[in-house]
């Protein structure tokens, strides 16, 4: 076994020892996707100015080989599959509305991905990279970029004096503690010529999938995860002519249906009746039938065209959901915390009726105009304060209530949240036509946009704008355990349904297939799978309806396991003590909620079962998942963005500590 081992650039082992009598200070990240891209951007900023007196080794670690962009987003993936958030919103590094500021690199080092996409496209005439800021544009492109500048950054640190870069095609599976050579952690990989020293490491593994014995995974005939397409879900593992399982209608899933259809050299047309619907022409090469389920029975709603972009103002502040409300709630409803800290909240009871409020002001207001907003504001007012201080009814009849004090009686607010409630699947429904309908009049909503069609305007503005007013709410337990399990299940639903989903292209196609009933949606909700002969039975629970398939894809992203994560890593960093599980506790420890995050700091250092602090070893995206909410989504540029200050500054403590040191 070597030390430190250069594998995927072809470089040479780099010294572990001393320069000019210190010790090389080694800094290691581990996942070189898009966060550990983020990272590497602060560090390449950073130790031009601050290097190290005995100097620095950055070393990176990528499984999957593709450094910037990792698996997922990987320049590899199949150019059926598309983004689901618009070019302009897409950046790489911290800029100038950083807050607290940090330094930054030259802006030719950390192009936005639009003005990356515009350079490509002069370079090369590529139509893929000819995108305007409102498009929706292919993944493997954001691949492209981020490798782009993952090499931009490793060159500017590598021309730094002191610094090397190593980079290892290999995914880090378990963290030694101890002495190792005078470094704080050994990293293991799966690769046993490879295990690397480091002092301060940053975990930022990505999406994963979990592996559960004696589970429908286990079963031959299921694709347990899906990424990457090209390896996955092929014309071996789900052939042509046969009728395939997709489990999950959300992003993923459309990645998946348009791969085995269009990917497979369908083609997509415009509709001889309606210039703005698509008509699909198959191949031939298609699985015979794509049936698709969900708990639901319902697609993710569309993303409706971006009209926020030219002007940051339209974005929506929250005017009754706010900070300062829950706050308030807090002290006139709140149910102890037996940890002593703030009194925690109920989503249902206490916040469900601010947020329905919230998008009825905001449907008003598109619907009716700017003075109608007011005017609404004005009636509710008195009735707002009364929930606010605990004087009005909870729930579903506060937010019943509210709405009827405002006069907004033309938003329904059920039908906005559950637009196809499961009620409604009885047998003898066809739930496919239902659901048919439903992604035409969704369609119709995106290409109105999300500031002038009322419906998307009040998800978009609630549910996307005001996230950081729902991390406000939730984060590091500000929810009873039984409110958290419920928020998890079923409104972060909501939010992925409503405000998540794909932009206007894809789901043109996807109701082109439905259309076409090569997807086949007639399954409803609540849908049961299970062994059948040499394939599977799949039948919904309310609608009676029943499909036979031969394979199966699962087609869901999964949540954060540190016990059944497929990768040892984390089963192996809990048994060696370095972290622990959070936990939301109950009033006598009997129902706590335990979503699978790790127990992390502020700073997103773990907590160790001790109650110790770690700050060594630092976790973001996935791990942090359940402990709080919106993790792993991407940067956006000029918008003080959390995801790039959380990399920013775990780049600043550890260039700080190593100078220090």
């Amino acid at each position: 076994m070597t030390l430190g081992t250069t594998k995927a650039d072809g470089g040479q082992p780099s010294a572990v020892g001393a320069t000019g009598g210190e010790r090389r200070r080694v800094l290691a990240i581990v996942g070189a996707g898009p966060m550990g891209t983020y990272a590497l951007a602060q560090l390449a900023a950073e130790l031009p100015h601050e290097t190290p007196a005995g100097g620095v080794r950055v070393v990176v670690f990528e499984g999957g080989g593709r450094f910037g962009a990792g698996e997922v987003h990987s320049d590899r993936q199949p150019r059926t599959s598309h983004l689901n958030r618009v070019a302009g919103q897409i950046a790489f590094a911290p800029d100038e509305s950083a807050r607290p500021p940090v330094r930054l690199l030259p802006p030719a080092l950390r192009p936005t991905f639009l003005q990356w996409c515009r350079a490509r496209h002069a370079e090369t005439g590529d139509p893929d990279f000819d995108v305007r800021p409102e498009d929706v544009p292919r993944r493997y492109v954001h691949g492209l970029a981020l490798r782009d500048v993952f090499d931009r950054f490793v060159r500017r640190l590598r021309s730094t004096p002191g610094v090397e870069v190593d980079l290892h095609a290999c995914a880090v599976v378990d963290v030694v503690p101890g002495d190792h050579d005078g470094h704080r952690f050994l990293l293991r990989t799966d690769d046993p010529a490879v295990a690397v020293p480091a002092d301060d490491v940053l975990f930022a593994t990505g999406h994963s999938w979990n592996h559960y014995p004696g589970s429908d995974t286990d079963d031959p005939r299921w694709v347990p995860y899906a990424y990457p397409l090209d390896v996955r879900v092929t014309e071996r593992s789900v052939p042509p002519g046969r009728p395939v399982l997709v489990r999950g209608l959300g992003l993923t899933a459309l990645d998946v249906v348009l791969h085995l259809t269009e990917g497979r050299g369908g083609q997509f047309t415009p509709s001889p009746d309606d210039p703005a619907l698509l008509r699909y022409v198959p191949s031939g090469r298609e699985p015979s039938r794509i049936v698709g389920i969900s708990p639901s029975g319902v697609p993710g709603s569309g993303r409706p065209r971006n009209d926020k972009l030219a002007d940051p103002a339209l974005e929506h502040r929250g005017v009754f959901f706010t900070e300062p409300a829950i706050d308030r709630l807090r002290l006139s409803c709140g149910f102890p915390d037996p940890r002593g800290r703030r009194p925690r909240l109920d989503f249902d009871l206490h916040l469900l009726p601010l947020v329905v409020l919230e998008m009825a002001y905001v449907h008003h207001r598109t619907k009716h105009g700017e003075q109608a907003g007011r005017e609404l504001r004005d009636r509710v007012d008195d009735a707002y304060q009364r929930f606010l201080s605990g004087s009005l009814a909870q729930g579903e009849e506060g937010a019943d209530l509210l709405l009827h004090a405002a006069q907004a009686g033309d938003f329904d607010w059920r039908a906005a949240l559950d637009p196809l409630p499961a009620h409604l699947a009885q047998p003898g429904v066809d739930w496919h036509d239902l659901v048919r309908t439903r992604l035409a009049r969704d369609l119709a909503d995106c290409l109105e946009g999300n500031v002038a069609n009322p419906v998307k305007a009040a998800c978009d503005g609630v549910w996307r704008d005001l996230r950081a007013v729902f991390s406000a709410a939730v984060d590091d337990g500000g929810l009873t355990p039984e409110s958290h399990r419920r928020f998890t299940e079923v409104h972060l639903r909501h939010y992925n349904r409503l405000s998540n989903g794909a932009g206007v292209e894809p789901m043109r196609k996807l109701s082109a297939l439905v259309d076409a009933g090569l997807v086949d949606l007639a399954i409803g909700p609540d849908p049961v799978v299970r062994a059948h002969g040499t394939g599977l039975l799949v039948e919904g629970r309310r609608t009676g309806v029943a499909r036979t398939v031969e394979v199966a894809v699962e087609a869901r992203v999964h949540p954060f396991d540190p016990w059944h994560d497929a990768s040892p890593l984390y089963r192996n960093l809990l048994r060696r003590g370095l972290a622990r599980q959070w936990r939301n506790p109950s009033a006598d420890g009997s129902a706590d909620h335990v979503p699978g995050a790790l127990d992390l700091t502020d700073e997103f250092h773990p907590v160790l079962p001790d109650g110790s602090v770690e700050d060594a070893l630092t976790f973001l995206g996935a791990p942090a998942e359940g402990l709080r909410v919106f993790q792993l989504t991407a940067a956006r540029p000029g918008s003080n963005s959390a995801v790039l200050n959380n990399a920013a500054a775990w780049a600043v403590r550890a260039v700080a500590r190593s100078v220090r040191r």
